[in-house]
């Protein structure tokens, strides 16, 4: 799975999300200023499909993913919010992600993240969810 907001722009300009429609005629007060991505405190799991099922954590592509649960920071709930144009996701909450048929959908907010799992298991078909392993 690509970068999030890496995926081609909606518009049909074929350029990424983060470089064309993303912040477009959006003023953003500094306080809140996501030119500078924070990713601290940010948890991801990634979702794979049955075909990942034996695949070793340390051999599987983790770009293969069907889709991303990922609890917010307040980066990640702001930028979410700017996207969707709706003030929905707070910093803790989890959230689905994933691409269908070339476009990037977002579930709504859960409090848990066995709640967000299961919807990822229902929408995009994962069976099993990995996180990053840490390299030393």
């Amino acid at each position: 799975m690509r970068e999030p907001l890496s995926i081609p722009c909606s518009c049909g300009s074929g350029k990424p999300l983060k470089h064309c429609c993303l912040f477009k005629n959006q003023k953003i007060p500094d306080e809140q200023n996501v030119d500078i991505p924070d990713y601290n405190g940010v948890t991801v799991f990634y979702g794979f499909t049955k075909e990942y099922a034996k695949v070793s954590p340390f051999e599987i592509d983790f770009e293969l993913a069907c889709c991303q649960v990922i609890q917010a920071n307040p980066y990640l709930a702001n930028l979410h919010n700017q996207m969707i144009q709706f003030n929905m996701l707070k910093p803790g909450d989890w959230f689905v992600m994933g691409e269908e048929a070339g476009q990037m959908k977002f579930s709504f907010r859960y409090s848990e993240p066995d709640d967000a799992m299961d919807i990822a298991k229902e929408k995009f078909g994962a069976i099993r969810f990995l996180q990053l392993p840490e390299i030393f």
